[in-house]
């Protein structure tokens, strides 16, 4: 009598939990049919962050419970903090805003002395679908192919202004290793950094390489592209016998910084929620988002379009948002030092 009536408690148990299981995917449902939920992207239009919104946004209806539209909401501007400002303290905590931030949008907390007003770890990653690694790019026009001859010839690289890694990591190798870039600050977005060259006004830039491969295609396959170094803890596939910027890098404490700032390819392009938003909500973002980018279709559609693409977890993501958020501040202090940045 004993084992039935257990074998009938767990019987009910089970069938309670699925009953309940089901109700809370019906809720989210209801929730989230007829809605737009916003994608805040942390840079302009025509950029990459730009066009993987673009190109995301279908399958994250498609995976999304309630199969809400998934609309996108250009936000650049000071290096990115100005879409994490909006998503920290002012857009919708309930689960229809969401947004793709700048990889160094962490370090960018840590290093600003105003205007920050959120706290990198406290917002809610989701994943990403590649991990952009950065690299100092020119065009064979330059006349340069390494850093070491950047050392005896300047190079106009163009930036998008002085809160950006455009301008951060040129003017970090400059102080570091002794390169002669001349940044030149004020282009509007990527879009207007890429114009720049094709304009013959710069003829080098720093950018993650995976925007480079697919807004400028053209560039590699006439052989234009030279990688001068990668800002990241591997080289790139792309051109292994680059160096990393921090195999160049001999002080111990620069190297670190530089260690710091190469392992920002974990953040990549980061989808994230902002603080507040209901767990339920964020739990189904990131079971979508998942289910998103290893959607068969997504991969295929993402590789006709020669889109670098490979999942990336949120946790890896959450935990470099922490280690930066925690780092010693004598860190920041050294690039503050370094890029003359007050």
């Amino acid at each position: 009598m004993k084992l039935v009536r257990s074998v009938t408690l767990l019987t009910t148990f089970l069938s309670l939990t699925a009953f309940g299981n089901v109700g809370h995917a019906d809720n989210l449902a209801k929730f989230y049919k007829g809605k737009q939920v916003s994608i805040v992207v942390a840079a302009r239009a025509g950029g990459g962050h730009h066009k993987y919104s673009l190109f995301i946004s279908p399958f994250m209806k498609k995976h999304m419970p309630g199969n809400p539209t998934f609309i996108t909401q250009n936000m650049g501007g000071a290096g990115g903090t100005k879409a994490a400002n909006y998503l920290y303290n002012r857009a919708a905590k309930n689960g229809t805003a969401i947004g793709i931030l700048l990889s160094d949008t962490p370090f960018a907390s840590r290093m600003r002395t105003t205007g920050v007003k959120y706290v990198a770890n406290n917002f809610h990653y989701i994943g990403g679908v590649d991990k952009p690694q950065g690299a100092f790019v020119v065009l064979k026009r330059a006349g340069i192919k390494t850093m070491e001859e950047a050392k005896n010839k300047s190079v106009v690289f163009a930036s998008t202004g002085k809160g950006s890694q455009t301008y951060i990591l040129p003017k970090l190798a400059n102080s570091m290793i002794g390169t002669k870039f001349k940044i030149v600050t004020g282009y509007r977005g990527m879009a207007g950094v890429y114009k720049a060259l094709d304009n013959k006004e710069a003829d080098g830039f720093q950018s993650g390489w995976s925007s480079v491969r697919l807004i400028r295609p053209h560039w590699l396959a006439a052989g234009r592209v030279v990688v001068l170094a990668a800002n990241s803890l591997s080289p790139l596939k792309d051109a292994p016998n680059a160096p990393t910027f921090r195999d160049l890098v001999k002080n111990p404490l620069d190297r670190k910084i530089v260690e710091l700032i190469s392992n920002n390819d974990v953040i990549g392009r980061a989808w994230i929620a902002p603080p507040g938003i209901p767990k339920a909500r964020l739990k189904a973002l990131r079971k979508a988002f998942k289910k998103m980018a290893t959607d068969p279709e997504a991969i295929a559609a993402a590789k006709k379009r020669k889109m670098d693409w490979n999942y990336v977890d949120w946790k890896p993501q959450q935990e470099h948002a922490k280690h930066i958020t925690n780092a010693d501040d004598k860190l920041f202090k050294r690039v503050r030092s370094l890029i003359n940045m007050k």
